[in-house]
C-alpha cells in the first residue's frame, strides 16, 4: 500500500499474474531447442498498468492473488512477486483466490498464436474483509485519479464497483470480458463507467448498438479492432452524437499479439494523464481522435516486442 495522503495518476485493476514466455526453434523431431527463457508482469491489469508507467504516468496496480500470497512457497506467487519488485509498479495484492493465476506464452519461431493460462477460484469466506480495505484512502484514489478495471469477469465484480463507487465521474473506465458483456451483469456496472473500451468480440457479446450502451451510462465508448483499427463513439446526451474510425499502426516485425489491447488501453489513459483530459472535459471530437492516434500507434510498437507485459516507452516511439 502507498503512504496515506498522496494520490497516484491512475489505480488499475484486478487481473494479474507472472508471464513466463518460452521462445523455441521449430525444429524437426519431438526434441525443441530453448533458446530463451523470461518472466514478467502481466495480466490485462498487470499489462496496462506496466504501459502507463512506461509511458510516464503514476500507476497503482491492485491485483487478486491466492490467499497466502504474500508467504506463499508456491512457484506462481514467488514469480509474481519477483516480477512485482522488479516492475516497480506499486502493487496492492488482494488475497481473495484459492491459487494465484498464471500463464505461459510459447514463442514458436517468432510468432505465438495462444496463451496457455490458469485462474484460481474466488474464496467467498474473505471477500467481505477485502472489499473493506479497498474502500480505504491508502488505495490512492484522489479527485483526478482515473480508475481503470480490465478483463473483468463477472465474480470480480464487487472489487471493480469498490474501486469505481470512489472515482470522480470522468475518470472512470472499463474493460470487460467477453463473457460479462454477454451477461446480464454487464448493464448493472455500465452506469459507473466514463469510458468503455472493448474489442469487437467483448462489443459484439453485449448484443447492443452504441447508442443503447452510452443510455447506460458511458460518456465515450472505443472498439477495437486488431488489424482493421478500430472505432470510437462520443454520447449523444453530451455532443451530437458522433463516432469515428481509425486505422491500425503497423511497423516492420509486428508479429506478436500479446498485450497490444492492454497495451492500447494503457496508452490511452496515460495520454489523457498528460493532457489533464477526462471523459467529463474531452470537448471535441479532434481531441480524442489525437488520444486514439497515440494509442494505436502505442498498440502497433508493441506488437514488435515479445511479451505480454513488454512494450515501448515514449523515446522509442519518436
Amino acid at each position: 500500500m502507498k503512504k496515506k495522503g498522496t494520490y497516484y495518476d491512475a489505480v488499475v485493476g484486478v487481473s494479474v499474474n507472472p508471464e513466463m514466455e518460452l521462445t523455441v526453434e521449430n525444429t524437426a523431431g519431438p526434441k525443441k531447442t530453448l533458446r530463451c527463457m523470461t518472466c514478467c508482469l502481466s495480466g490485462s491489469s498487470g499489462n496496462t498498468a506496466t504501459a502507463i508507467k512506461c509511458l510516464g504516468g503514476c500507476p497503482h496496480l491492485v491485483g487478486l492473488v491466492g490467499t497466502e500470497f504474500q508467504s506463499s512457497k508456491k512457484v506462481e506467487d514467488i514469480l509474481l512477486r519477483n516480477v512485482i519488485e522488479k516492475g516497480g509498479v506499486p502493487f496492492t495484492p488482494l488475497e481473495v483466490l484459492s491459487e494465484t493465476n498464471h500463464a505461459v506464452i510459447p514463442v514458436i519461431s517468432e510468432s505465438n498464436g495462444e496463451v496457455w493460462g490458469k485462474k484460481g477460484n474466488l474464496v467467498h469466506s474473505v471477500v467481505s474483509e477485502t472489499l473493506q480495505d479497498l474502500a480505504g484512502p491508502e488505495v490512492g484514489i484522489g479527485p483526478n485519479t482515473f480508475v481503470v478495471i480490465t478483463g473483468l469477469r463477472a465474480v470480480e465484480m464487487p472489487f471493480a464497483e469498490a474501486l469505481l463507487f470512489q472515482a470522480q465521474p470522468g475518470y472512470r473506465l472499463l474493460n470487460a470480458k467477453d463473457t460479462l458483456c454477454a451477461s446480464k451483469e454487464f448493464k448493472k456496472i455500465l452506469p459507473l463507467v466514463d469510458i468503455l473500451v472493448l474489442n469487437k468480440r467483448e462489443f459484439d457479446e453485449t448484443g447492443m448498438d452504441l447508442r443503447k450502451i452510452h443510455s447506460y451510462g458511458p460518456r465515450i465508448i472505443v472498439v477495437t479492432a486488431a488489424d482493421k483499427g478500430g472505432l470510437f463513439s462520443l454520447s449523444p446526451i453530451l455532443w451530437s452524437h458522433y463516432w469515428e474510425e481509425w486505422k491500425a499502426v503497423s511497423y516492420p516485425g509486428g508479429i506478436y499479439e500479446t498485450g497490444a489491447g492492454d497495451w492500447f488501453l494503457g496508452a490511452l489513459v496515460s495520454e489523457l494523464i498528460r493532457l489533464k483530459e477526462s471523459a467529463s472535459i474531452v470537448i471535441n471530437s479532434q481531441k480524442f481522435s489525437e488520444i486514439i492516434s497515440f494509442a494505436a500507434k502505442v498498440a502497433g510498437k508493441k506488437v514488435t516486442i515479445p511479451g505480454g507485459g513488454n512494450g515501448p516507452s515514449r523515446h522509442q516511439l519518436r
